[in-house]
């Protein structure tokens, strides 16, 4: 067995993971999105991204673009159907009426918890959406 080693709220992180996950030569055919903090305040990551949405959305974004060739060619080569499978929650519902506001997105003095939590969710549904 081979353990990587992964932190989603890192975009460098992510991007290693997925360049070593493709040296192993292995076959990819389902990726489970299930990572996902809810912290008491608003901070950002390394990267400068607010940390719930870095973690819970920026981070599987990232990740399923970087694996997704490696996963169609897992599927073409094996015939057997590819799943991504981002799992979310109800704190969709915890967010703006409007929905996700990109431009408040990453300056946590505007933000509460519980909205950004909310957003990232509300972005793990729509990524879905747009996947499908």
């Amino acid at each position: 067995m081979d353990v990587l080693e992964l932190d989603l709220s890192s975009m460098a992180s992510v991007r290693r993971f997925a360049s070593e996950f493709g040296s192993l030569n292995l076959p990819l055919n389902i990726l489970i999105n299930n990572a996902g903090v809810m912290t008491r305040h608003c901070k950002l990551s390394c990267d400068g991204l607010e940390l719930h949405f870095a973690t819970n959305h920026i981070g599987h974004f990232l990740l399923t673009n970087l694996l997704l060739e490696n996963m169609e060619s897992s599927c073409r080569d094996s015939c057997v159907e590819g799943r991504i499978v981002n799992l979310t929650s109800s704190g969709h519902f915890m967010t703006y009426p409007e929905g996700i506001c990109f431009d408040k997105i990453h300056d946590p003095s505007g933000l509460n918890d519980f909205i950004a939590y909310g957003q990232s969710k509300l972005a793990n549904i729509l990524h879905s959406n747009e996947l499908s």
